[in-house]
């Protein structure tokens, strides 16, 4: 499971790159941004897709704060933070906590 977790985190971490996102950023960040919301405003599916990501990514923060009580964290300011993380960088974080989080303990 965690092997798995690292290669999809490794994939991920690809995809800006492979796709040009990072040197469009660094360049000239100003048109990227402005570019994606022209793209917002005018195909569906961007707006879909980026409003889902938002969904998807609220919900799996606000979850993993259980899920690391399960996993005999107690400490909540530690769960907040982790959760906090995951809003700050959506997909990164998301995959960072599942490759990283403590195993759960077995009875």
């Amino acid at each position: 499971n965690k092997v798995f977790n690292w290669a999809v985190f490794a994939l991920l971490l690809s995809i800006p790159v492979s796709t040009g996102l990072v040197d469009a950023i660094l360049t000239n960040p100003g048109q990227t941004v402005q570019e994606y919301v022209e793209l917002f405003k005018s195909a569906a599916i961007v707006s879909a897709s980026s409003i889902d990501l938002l969904i998807l990514t609220t919900v799996a923060a606000s979850l993993i704060p259980d899920d690391l009580k399960r996993r005999g964290v107690s400490d909540s300011g530690k769960a907040n933070i982790v959760a906090l993380s995951t809003l700050l960088l959506p997909v990164f974080g998301l995959f960072t906590y599942c490759a990283v989080r403590p195993s759960m303990e077995e009875d």
